[in-house]
């Protein structure tokens, strides 16, 4: 082994053989882990949910993608009118097989909200019936679990979110006195709710409920106060003490604008409020609205992807200009199913996993995803090393067509000048024989 110093540069690059365009590839900035680019400008079919008819959620948890489906467009049973299921799945993308499978297959429930809360994910229940409404189920990574139990008048989970100490969920409630639905004419649709915990998650207080019929939607922290869509109406502030409501409001504008849906994320100092038609946008003080709408957003540092559907996604930086970003979408088809009752509160959902596009639909279930760049390289920083150092290289690749190489010179300069050599095992010697 040559026992002077220098310097080390290595390169790897890898291709597969069904893919079509140029030479790129990622890497993982918390990782390092290095895997093709995707063509982000086209989106081809990629799987499918052996059971229920959209993918409510995407979530990329502790270096995982994971997905939720529910939702069944030809049920027969007495809420089929909704498209409601009698199911879930958790489904978990594998990088390494290219390829979905079910993590975890639920009965009697549906999820429609999928979120990571500190260091764990937590799932709330949307199911109605036999008691499932009063749960918001974990998983560490290993185990799955669920929070302490809610009221039993709890209808709906609809959200769950942490604000320092406090974890916050959101939903829907029915009296459950059995001369409530006689007394009340408005007993059926139940009305909106929302919880406050001090103790993880073990106990419960109930902090809102709403006058009127509806549900506390989806929830957020802005400006250091937790925010709730109530009944796809107005937002609701809570600061730790008391409710504000705030009602959608134009200044030169005599309209009556909701919230729809309600699908709230913060970026670019707001709050975007999702509709297919168009979203809303609050700073703190002011309403705005723009569209077109979009489904389904995804948050990647300073970057805002959104879904449209007509099966196209879109990219911002500020939340008002947004450019086209593929040029070849999904199908509209796979956003156009409804059910007697109407259209599912989630129609779809968007993520962005190792630089990888992936789109889940609301018709029957399929994943789409950006295809693989048919090449790829990358070449580490020079390293420098001192003399009498004894260096070895050993690395981790799956799949085939991976190679690696190394060149090695006395002076950094120098290196561009030096010829690659194979490393062809892990670990390898990093200097052949002097």
């Amino acid at each position: 082994m040559a026992s002077r110093a220098g310097w080390i540069l290595f390169l790897a690059w890898a291709s597969r053989l069904h893919a079509q365009e140029t030479d790129r590839v990622h890497v993982d900035p918390g990782t390092g882990q290095i895997t093709l680019a995707a063509r982000n400008t086209k989106l081809r079919e990629h799987g499918k949910a052996p059971k229920w008819d959209v993918i409510t959620g995407m979530v990329a948890y502790r270096g995982r993608l994971l997905a939720s489906t529910t939702f069944d467009f030809g049920g027969q049973w007495e809420l089929s009118p909704w498209a409601y299921s009698r199911g879930a799945q958790i489904l978990e993308y594998s990088l390494e097989k290219d390829q979905w499978s079910v993590l975890r297959d639920f009965e009697n429930s549906m999820f429609l909200n999928i979120r990571v809360v500190g260091d764990r994910l937590m799932i709330p229940e949307f199911f109605p019936l036999e008691g499932r409404s009063r749960l918001v189920h974990t998983f560490d990574g290993r185990e799955w679990g669920s929070l302490g139990l809610l009221p039993e008048q709890n209808w709906h989970v609809m959200d769950v979110r942490r604000i320092r100490d406090r974890l916050y969920v959101s939903g829907s409630w029915r009296d459950l006195d059995p001369e409530a639905a006689k007394k009340d004419p408005n007993w059926w649709p139940g009305y909106g709710r929302v919880f406050e915990s001090a103790d993880e998650g073990k106990t419960w207080t109930e902090i809102r409920r709403t006058r009127e019929n509806g549900r506390v939607l989806d929830l957020v922290e802005f400006q250091g106060r937790l925010f709730a869509c109530e009944r796809g109406i107005q937002l609701i502030a809570w600061d730790g003490a008391t409710w504000e409501e705030i009602p959608v409001r134009f200044e030169k504008e005599k309209v009556d604008p909701k919230l729809g849906n309600g699908g709230l994320i913060v970026f670019a100092g707001k709050i975007l409020a999702l509709n297919a038609e168009l979203y809303y946008a609050f700073d703190g003080k002011k309403w705005t609205s723009h569209t077109p709408g979009y489904l389904a957003v995804w948050a990647e540092g300073a970057k805002l992807y959104g879904l449209r559907d007509d099966g196209n996604v879109s990219v911002t930086e500020d939340a008002v200009k947004w450019t086209r970003l593929t040029t070849e979408g999904v199908p509209p088809k796979e956003f156009d199913r409804q059910a007697p009752k109407g259209r599912p509160l989630h129609r779809g959902s968007l993520a962005l996993f190792h630089g990888r596009l992936f789109v889940g639909t609301g018709a029957e279930g399929r994943i789409y995803a950006a295809p693989f760049e048919e090449k790829g390289s990358f070449v580490s920083k020079p390293a420098k090393f001192e003399g009498g150092d004894r260096l070895t290289l050993s690395w981790e690749s799956t799949g085939p067509g991976t190679r690696l190489q190394i060149r090695t010179a006395e002076r950094g300069e120098d290196l561009s000048k030096s010829l690659w050599k194979s490393a062809e095992n892990s670990p390898a010697s990093a200097f052949p024989s002097s």
